[in-house]
């Protein structure tokens, strides 16, 4: 297991990655380089402790761990055989295939449901798509991927783009200040932001944007080229990665968060309370809300879902839907 100088080293040496030739130097058949879309986050835990927990070890790979600088990093790092494979939301991977043309492919989905929710007052709810009319919405950035969500549930209400005003609110509790200040009526943001505003008593009504446009929340994705070319890695891989799913969801997390914070920078670390009962939160709506059976599995109905909505909307075509992801590896 390498040590956190080992981790930092390579996390600042990404964009040196970027220069260097498709295929990784000096990389044996038992290497593997995996990529975060954002730094090493709790979110993230999964990943971090795949390594920490020593299952990548189990299965005979030595495996490093990238974090990324927004979603374009990873996916790029990926196309240039910089990585094995990167996690990446549902929405960001059929925009990427739409946009470069790279053959993409989901080899397991740790998110069934979506992270994003719709959070209103309470005693000002915003119940429904219909609802939105008229109203000022915040959403994390400019073109993200809340902007789209919300483009596709003003579709599913019968309701136009123009219906709504938009506001950038972050991805923070601090939106919910914006909102008690009328800036906005509601806001979207992430599950942790919901767990934060939960553990506040914060009297607000919230519902997951699955309710208009269900489908896969965060995958682990590689390319068609390394499927055929890294079989045997990727179903090691993703029997490591299994395992450290497993584990958190059997184990005690505070532990895990302890062991995994030796070899990685994990922000909020000191506040190791809030970030276990997050990742219990994130585990049992999220990663479970298919069922236990499901677990990293790809549905396909989730996946046919996201991609006709898209298409459906003018927002990407990512192409037939059965073509976005594989589970030979999760059966294996």
């Amino acid at each position: 297991m390498s040590s956190r100088r080992a981790f930092l080293r390579a996390a600042a040496g990404t964009s040196a990655f970027l220069a260097a030739p498709a295929i990784l130097r000096a990389q044996t058949s038992k290497s593997l380089v995996m990529m975060t879309p954002f730094g090493f986050i709790p979110d993230f835990i999964e990943m971090m402790n795949a390594i920490s927990g020593g299952h990548y070890a189990a299965q005979g790979i030595d495996a490093k761990l990238l974090g990324g600088q927004g979603m374009a990093q990873p996916i790029q790092q990926l196309i240039t055989g910089q990585a094995h494979f990167i996690r990446a939301s549902g929405i960001d991977v059929m925009r990427a295939i739409a946009t470069t043309k790279v053959p993409l492919v989901s080899i397991a989905t740790i998110y069934q449901g979506s992270t994003f929710h719709v959070v209103s007052l309470a005693d000002k709810p915003v119940s429904k798509a219909e609802d939105l009319k008229g109203k000022t919405v915040g959403i994390v950035s400019v073109g993200g991927s809340t902007e789209i969500f919300l483009d596709l549930i003003l579709a599913k209400g019968g309701l136009k783009k123009e219906d709504v005003k938009r506001e950038v609110t972050g991805n923070s509790p601090g939106a919910m200040q914006i909102m008690k200040q009328g800036r906005v009526d509601c806001f979207i943001a992430s599950i942790q932001v919901v767990v934060a505003l939960q553990r506040m008593k914060e009297a607000v009504e919230i519902w997951s944007t699955d309710r208009y446009a269900p489908m896969p929340g965060q995958c682990y994705v590689t390319t068609k080229q390394l499927i055929e070319s890294k079989d045997e890695l990727l179903t090691r891989a993703m029997k490591a990665m299994r395992a450290s799913a497993d584990e958190i969801m059997t184990k005690p997390l505070k532990p895990i968060f302890e062991r995994a914070g030796k070899d990685f920078e994990i922000p909020g670390i000191r506040n190791i309370d809030d970030l276990v009962e997050v990742e219990k939160v994130t585990a049992e709506k999220l990663w479970l809300s298919e069922g236990r059976a499901n677990l990293l599995r790809n549905v396909p109905s989730l996946w046919k879902s996201g991609a006709d909505a898209l298409r459906e909307n003018g927002i990407a075509d990512p192409g037939p839907s059965d073509t976005l992801y594989t589970n030979k590896f999760i059966d294996a």
